[in-house]
This record gives structure tokens, C-alpha cells and sequence, in this order.
């Protein structure tokens, strides 16, 4: 298994209207990706967004990135300040272990 953390810095706070967008418009395609295992999404401050997506192989991680992309661009480009500092690697520990689908 591959995981992609992405951490973005918000141009505002979080708020429920990014959740809503998330659950609704960009999980719902993520899911649809071949190779999907999971997906979460952390408030890691007022300003700062993280994600973790974990995905079957280092391509589905790659799609899940491409994904991302174009769903901010097209959905949610002005709530952050700028383009993701991006983190992909093989999983190690805990490799076995599905926490969410």
C-alpha cells in the first residue's frame, strides 16, 4: 500500500462548508478510483489542512494526487494559499490494517 499526505496552508479557517465540500464532491470520486483504501482529512490548526489517503499502489497514489488537484483547482482554490506540500510513500507499519473505506 501507498500513502499520499498533503498538507495545505488555508487562506482562512476551517470551517463545515470545506467539510461539506469534501464529503460530498471530492470522497465520493476518491472512492471511485481503482486501488482506493482510504481517506481522511485533518484540521492540524486554524490555517492548516492535512489529508492522509491511502491507497493500494504507488499509481492509485498517484491518481488519488491528480484527483486532489483537480478538485481543488476546480473547487476550492481559494481557500488555500497556495499549492500542497505533497508526501508519497510505501506504507510500512500497519500495512495490514484498513482503517476506514
Amino acid at each position: 500500500m501507498y500513502a499520499t499526505l498533503r498538507i495545505y496552508e488555508m487562506a482562512s479557517d476551517w470551517d463545515d462548508e470545506l467539510t461539506r465540500q469534501i464529503d460530498e464532491g471530492f470522497l465520493p470520486a476518491l472512492k471511485e478510483l481503482p486501488g482506493f483504501v482510504s481517506y481522511q482529512a485533518l484540521s492540524a490548526g486554524s490555517r492548516v489542512f492535512a489529508s492522509v489517503t491511502v491507497m493500494t499502489d504507488r499509481t492509485a497514489a498517484a491518481a488519488s494526487d491528480r484527483l486532489a488537484a483537480q478538485f481543488v483547482h476546480q473547487h476550492a482554490a481559494d481557500r488555500f494559499a497556495g499549492p500542497p506540500e505533497i508526501t508519497c510513500g510505501e506504507v510500512r507499519s500497519g500495512a495490514g490494517v484498513v482503517l476506514s473505506s
